[in-house]
This record gives C-alpha cells, structure tokens and sequence, in this order.
C-alpha cells in the first residue's frame, strides 16, 4: 500500500463522524420527528440530499447542526 493511500485512510477515519450519511429513517429517529418532517426541512432548505447511486442520504454533520439549533453549512 502506497503513502497516499495510507494518508487517505487515515483521513477519512478522523473525519467519519463529520462525514458518516444517514437514510432519511435514521434522520427522522435522531431528530424524533416524522419522515414527512425531514421532507420539510429538505423543502425548507435546512438540510440538504445527497444523492448515491440513485439512493438518498443525508450529512450527519447537517443533522448535528439542526440539532444546535442552526442552519445547515451546505455552499452549492
């Protein structure tokens, strides 16, 4: 295994629980609100989709963020 590889992993560990994607089942659990409401907060523009491979996920940090109380970071 190469030295960037080796730097890539090591990365991608520390910043797996910034970076981790929840289904939109886990999201309504951790936020305790329905399914229809992670749809508002998507129509809202407080918690952004992330498409994969035709499936949709959503940024754990995003989460984290409402559960602050504050916006989503999401630029773009």
């Amino acid at each position: 295994m190469n030295t960037h590889i080796q730097t890539m992993k090591i990365e991608h560990t520390q910043n797996s629980a910034e970076d981790k994607l929840l289904r939109k089942k886990q999201v309504a659990h951790t936020l305790a609100c329905s399914l229809r409401t992670v749809d508002r907060l998507v129509n809202a523009g407080r918690l952004t989709r992330v498409r994969i491979l035709g499936g949709i996920r959503f940024r754990f940090s995003q989460v984290q963020n409402l559960m602050k109380g504050g916006q989503h970071d999401f630029q773009g």
